[in-house]
């Protein structure tokens, strides 16, 4: 009798022992969304629309903050040097992650140590929208025309270091072409630049040209994937152009500070994957263009290290040096 009482002693000290250092359900308190971007941009729209559909699902606030300024560094900063519980988590493009490193000889914060991938929430397939004064109707075209008349021909980027930038310098390189860069200070004037015929083309996402396209003074030259784009199935990928290196997607994904649980990195992971698989989340989505890759936070964070070396040759090719 007095080994069972002793047993049962045992066994009711261990489980107020697991149960005392057990970690709590995730959330428990208000979760904020640092976008490094300005709002009522493309990554705060959708950072907004994942906010809602998480806040629904957890039963607790989630929040969404915009720190932008100074190409992203100032809201990466503060996600960086936030208190690693996945109650503080970054909503961002690739710039802050990949294109920074590049660009700048120092940052306050570091693109590898500083933060873990928790979940990538889309990818944007860019598309070589033209002016249609542009003489060519496709790549082919395009480095023909190039070649005929180096120099002529202009294209308009959202600034130094932007995608556009970057893949026509690598295009001018790999098909020993000369394209006329015309740097923006954003999307809007580019896009604007193109329609006005003040530059011959840019590279956009699909949604984010609509109003360009439906203008009736550009054209789609290419679609910058391995795969035709559904909504314009007469649009030629890079792959059926003949340039599969030809292409350059934005990714927005989230990001939480170093040294945040493996367990909350997991849970938010599936939780972000259950509101990206909702039908209605789903369609909306796929009207903006974007497609979603359904990532584990491991797959998510080599596709970021694919994407980095891909960069690095970008940057090389445009003779881009960090400021």
């Amino acid at each position: 009798m007095k080994r069972r009482t002793a047993w049962l002693a045992a066994l009711a000290a261990l489980s107020a022992s697991v149960l005392s250092n057990a970690q709590p359900a995730f959330p428990q308190k208000t979760v904020t969304f640092i976008v490094p971007l300005a709002a009522g941009g493309g990554t705060d729209i959708l950072a907004r629309k994942m906010a809602l559909n998480l806040g629904n699902l957890w039963s607790q606030p989630v929040v969404v903050e915009n720190v932008s300024g100074g190409s992203s560094i100032i809201g990466a900063q503060k996600v960086a040097r936030a208190n690693p519980d996945g109650y503080t988590l970054m909503v961002t493009t690739n710039g802050a992650i990949v294109g920074n490193r590049f660009l700048f000889k120092t940052l306050p914060y570091d693109p590898d140590k500083d933060f873990v991938p928790v979940a990538q929430l889309a990818d944007i397939d860019m598309i070589v929208l033209a002016s249609k004064a542009l003489p060519a109707d496709s790549l082919k075209e395009l480095v023909a025309l190039a070649k005929k008349e180096p120099g002529s021909i202009t294209y308009a980027s959202y600034g130094n270091g932007s995608q556009p930038h970057l893949l026509f310098e690598l295009f001018n390189t790999r098909e020993n072409i000369k394209l006329t860069h015309v740097p923006y200070k954003g999307l809007g004037p580019a896009l604007t630049s193109v329609m006005a015929g003040e530059t011959m083309m840019t590279l956009t996402g699909r949604g984010s040209g609509t109003a360009a396209i439906q203008s009736g003074k550009t054209k789609v030259l290419n679609y910058n994937s391995d795969k035709r784009d559904p909504e314009h199935p007469e649009v030629p990928s890079s792959v059926d152009s003949g340039y599969p290196y030809f292409r350059v997607a934005t990714w927005h994904g989230i990001f939480a500070p170093k040294g945040t649980p493996k367990e909350v990195i997991m849970k938010i992971n599936k939780d972000v994957m259950t509101v990206l698989n909702q039908p209605e989340f789903m369609e909306d989505m796929a009207k903006r263009g974007y497609t979603i890759p359904k990532r584990s936070p491991d797959e998510f964070a080599a596709a970021i290290q694919e994407e980095i070396k891909a960069t690095g040759e970008m940057v090389k090719a445009a003779g881009l040096k960090p400021d």
